[in-house]
């Protein structure tokens, strides 16, 4: 009988040390986290005008009252730093009671911006009330404002011969030679959006989007495009190089596209600046 009951207490002792604790998130009464929903963000800006967007601000907690998030402004002291004249952005955002997200109003003008040109604004969430001891996320997000010129609905869109000019990483051509076919992209009218295999020269890699925008004879790559490969363990992003392609305006036979390819060299070393040239078929 003694044999038995020890037998007993150990199994008992057994399950108990292997039962893990599971923490529920408490998003009433728990720490509350606020940030931006992105880190960068695209404002084309038609010639001569402005343009409105409204940036998400969320919180990770809900409550029963409205909660104000204060937003500021912060000087980088970079060339392409958007002067006073050429944005408006409200200081605060409210989150409506009952709601994990605030929209901020954030306004782009072409005061001066010119073709061909990129001004930046770079926001960071400074304060936040009715949230007790909110945890901010010190990350910004910075605005990349440029002029645009309207495009038709059907301008570079369709069947294009893609060739390489100037290649890639290790000396190797960023997307196959052939046949890619254009579509509008997701954040303007003015976006433009195709999907191809990844650095075919090294290796057998899925395909990513990549996205540029029309801006008036020239060609604004969008920044940090992950590609999913790279060295040491992070992945090349594809960006903006120091020139930008262009095309001419009226006509979408031929399209040239400039763009750097890993960016500063994050991944693996060195930026290459490469460049394609599509052809209407």
């Amino acid at each position: 009988m003694k044999k038995y009951i020890v037998l007993v207490l150990m199994t008992a002792l057994a399950f108990t040390s292997c039962e893990e604790e599971v923490v529920i998130y408490d998003n009433v009464n728990g720490q509350a986290y606020v940030s931006f929903n992105t880190s960068s963000l695209n404002l084309p800006i038609v010639f001569d005008s402005s343009a409105d967007v409204e940036i998400p601000i969320e919180v990770s907690t809900i409550s029963d009252s409205d909660r104000t998030v204060n937003v500021s402004v912060v000087s980088t002291g970079g060339d392409d730093e958007a002067t006073a004249d050429q944005y408006n952005v409200a200081g605060s955002v409210t989150i409506p009671a009952n709601s994990y997200v605030g929209l901020l109003s954030f306004t782009g003008i072409d005061a001066g911006i010119e073709i061909g040109e990129t001004k930046t604004v770079t926001l960071e969430i400074s304060g936040i009330t009715g949230a007790g001891d909110a945890n901010i996320n010190p990350g910004t997000l910075t605005i990349s404002m440029f002029q645009v010129c309207p495009v038709e609905e059907d301008f570079f869109i369709g069947d294009y011969q893609l060739s390489t000019t100037a290649t890639g990483i290790f000396g190797s051509t960023v997307f196959p030679q052939g046949v890619v076919t254009i579509s509008q992209g997701a954040s303007s009218n003015d976006a433009r959006v195709f999907n191809a295999q990844i650095y075919p020269d090294l290796g057998s890699f899925g395909p990513i989007d990549f996205n540029f925008t029309l801006v008036c004879g020239t060609v604004v790559v969008d920044a940090g495009q992950v590609t999913g490969v790279g060295c040491g363990g992070t992945s090349t992003t594809i960006g903006p190089s120091n020139t930008t392609g262009g095309y001419t305006a009226g006509d979408d036979s031929v399209l040239v596209i400039d763009f750097a390819d890993d960016e500063g060299g994050a991944s693996c070393g060195a930026q290459a600046n490469a460049s394609i040239t599509l052809t209407k078929i």
